[in-house]
């Protein structure tokens, strides 16, 4: 009974539109119960904790890990193997962020500044971004534990307005030693299904974002004019297109290849996968962290039409080959029922 009216209370706070972030954590602090979450899989239930300055802190029998509600970095903002310990979030950001919202020639604001209502589940937390002038569609983000050493954030947009190749732009932080790898086509060798390439700097593209895109239409959308936009003072990034992902995942590895951190989506529902190239000397960086975004949808959006897709976020050993990423992006794939 107590827990029930807890639950409430968290409910009835977070999912006013008027309460501001700071009282909405404070208020929420008072509540010292714990909300129990089912794991998708099937094993022991999940513990999420409210924990100070945290978010809704998680434990599972392979990681330790949170995911934060509020401010500009709300999504997964602690990730790591028990065995290790290592978080591989960088501390100042998050993973599974939403950052941008996008169209053709088009820049509509950012969910880290627009105002949210957050809803506390049994089972995942949502997050609430109504409509606004700036950008007519509503977005609702579901982030839950989907397994022993996973996060899922589920994206829908309910529109109601008009955007040509429309796109929610997320970014994962993680720790700058991390470095990514890409799947990526073999143009002139069709026997060969990929390549697995770690996108180093070179003075070709120093200075600005690589953008692997799914095929030659899509890598038409990452230069039509919406990283121009500077409107509401929003960041201007010199992107480049270059080869075509092969897998629409992303995985970071430490230097000694023991685990990796993997970023996933159906490449149905995302464009094109950006990566910061890697460089062994800090001036070489591109940012002091390293990172992966997932372009996502990149479709015309009319009013009524209602769009969902679900990134997935892991942690996983890896073997010499390192062939843990694949498969457990070929498993995430065969979750998808309608696709």
């Amino acid at each position: 009974m107590k827990l029930s009216c807890c639950l409430s209370r968290c409910r009835l706070l977070l999912e006013s539109r008027f309460l501001p972030a700071f009282m909405t954590a404070c208020m929420l602090l008072m509540c010292s119960h714990s909300l129990w979450a089912q794991q998708a899989s099937g094993q022991k239930n999940i513990l999420l904790t409210l924990e100070k300055d945290k978010g809704f802190s998680f434990e599972t029998s392979q990681l330790k890990g949170s995911i934060q509600p509020e401010g500009s970095y709300h999504g997964v903002n602690h990730f790591a193997l028990k065995k290790t310990g290592r978080d591989v979030i960088d501390p100042r950001y998050s993973a599974l962020n939403l950052f941008k919202l996008m169209a053709q020639n088009q820049y509509m604001g950012e969910p880290r500044k627009m105002e949210r209502t957050v809803r506390v589940m049994p089972d995942a937390l949502e997050i609430t971004w109504l409509p606004t002038e700036q950008h007519k569609a509503k977005i609702v983000a579901r982030y839950e534990v989907s397994g022993p050493a996973s996060v899922d954030v589920t994206v829908t947009v309910h529109c109601e307005g008009t955007y040509p190749a429309y796109e929610i732009f997320m970014p994962s932080y993680f720790d700058n030693t991390l470095r990514p790898h890409l799947y990526l086509k073999q143009a002139r060798s069709p026997q060969k299904p990929h390549d697995l390439v770690v996108p180093m700097m070179n003075e070709v593209y120093r200075g600005t974002l690589l953008v692997f895109p799914r095929d030659i239409h899509a890598a038409r959308v990452v230069i039509d004019g919406r990283w121009d936009r500077n409107e509401f003072k929003a960041a201007v990034i010199p992107v480049t297109p270059v080869r075509h992902y092969a897998h629409c995942l992303a995985f970071l590895a430490d230097a000694e290849k023991t685990f990796a951190v993997v970023v996933m989506a159906h490449p149905k529902d995302c464009y094109g996968i950006s990566a910061r190239y890697f460089a062994n000397k800090p001036e070489d960086r591109l940012t002091s962290y390293s990172a992966v975004d997932f372009c996502m949808f990149g479709e015309n959006m009319l009013p009524g039409k209602t769009r969902t897709t679900r990134l997935r976020l892991a942690l996983t050993p890896l073997d010499e080959s390192m062939s843990q990423p694949l498969k457990l992006y070929q498993e995430f794939l065969s979750s998808f029922d309608d696709k």
